[in-house]
């Protein structure tokens, strides 16, 4: 990935949530696009 400044536009990522019963469901989760670190393989 080239170095360029990015925008402050929101990021949508998807998270799995367990919750209390142990189910397992996905959940959006938004955040500023300065703020997101990627993985780049």
């Amino acid at each position: 990935m080239s170095k360029h400044k990015m925008s402050d536009a929101p990021v949508c990522t998807w998270v799995a949530v367990t919750d209390a019963s142990g189910r397992t469901h996905m959940e959006a989760r938004w955040s500023c696009a300065t703020t997101v670190v990627s993985q780049a393989a």
